[in-house]
């Protein structure tokens, strides 16, 4: 499931909401193994988020596997008016297809994404640890 790559990664499982507020649920695999978590998200990113992940970019028949994960960088643009534009990146995957797609995000969802890449283990995020289902 990992691919040929560099740890950690995080697979896309689903992206909703509900009474607690909008979410990610994120699969994140460390070297030292795997937990599922939610991930909060603000309006801004979770719209954009949502359209990015449902994206069907290569074919849109059904029951095809297709898989996503959030990159572990974003990027940063600033405007005329000293404010910036935050878009994180997710890949989506049919086979042996894959293309990175960009989604704008907030300035919080982006720090998120920094702080996520420099987590070491799956015990660092037991606090996040999905518990529904």
């Amino acid at each position: 499931m990992t691919r040929n790559r560099e740890l950690p990664q995080f697979e896309i499982l689903a992206i909703s909401k509900d009474d607690n507020g909008r979410y990610a649920k994120i699969k994140a695999v460390y070297p030292d193994g795997e937990i599922i978590i939610r991930w909060g998200l603000d309006s801004l990113t979770y719209v954009n988020f949502k359209d990015a992940f449902a994206a069907r970019i290569f074919d849109k028949m059904p029951n095809l596997n297709y898989e996503y994960k959030l990159l572990t960088f974003y990027s940063s643009s600033r405007n005329p008016d000293e404010t910036r534009d935050y878009s994180g990146f997710i890949e989506c995957i049919l086979g042996k297809q894959i293309k990175q797609i960009e989604f704008k995000c907030s300035e919080i969802f982006a720090g998120n994404i920094k702080w996520m890449s420099e987590v070491k283990s799956c015990e660092e995020l037991n606090h996040l640890k999905w518990m529904m289902d």
